[in-house]
């Protein structure tokens, strides 16, 4: 039986200037794993609900969450939050490490410094990672057999 792909729910400003780092960087990491993985923000999405509604919904389904904190933005760190909060693996990126939040710094997060180039090497070693906990979580369940007692 094949396995679905797993999804990454992308969560970064609707800014242009983060087109290459969305398209280059993220999907470009994300392409590596054509096979069994692949990336989406809300903004590609057709969808009836609101925007909002959108976002916790696919947050919710998502398999891993990659958030772009550069330049603080506060609804991207409202629904990093939100992923938290529902103990989703995150992979936070950003431009700059002064973007990343004090109660985020211990968090695992991949400084990019405006490189596009090393933005895709490291998120392509991250997602190796999380693709390794993903499964591990899969597979980590207690199986049960029930026995008839006499």
């Amino acid at each position: 039986m094949r396995q679905a792909k797993q999804f990454a729910f992308v969560l970064m400003p609707f800014d242009s200037s983060f087109d290459d780092v969305y398209r280059l960087g993220i999907k470009g990491a994300v392409a590596k794993f054509e096979d069994s993985m692949f990336a989406e923000r809300v903004d590609e999405q057709i969808f009836q609900e609101g925007i909002l509604d959108r976002i916790y919904r696919q947050i919710d389904v998502a398999d891993i969450i990659i958030a772009d904190m550069s330049g603080q933005n506060p609804n991207v760190f409202y629904e990093v939050g939100y992923a938290h909060a529902k103990q989703k693996l995150c992979i936070l990126l950003t431009s700059d490490s002064d973007d990343i939040p004090f109660d985020l710094k211990h968090r695992r997060h991949i400084v990019y410094n405006g490189s596009i180039t090393d933005l895709q090497r490291d998120l392509i070693k991250d997602l190796e990672w999380a693709r390794e906990q993903l499964e591990k979580e899969r597979t980590r369940h207690v199986r049960v057999t029930p026995r008839e007692i006499d």
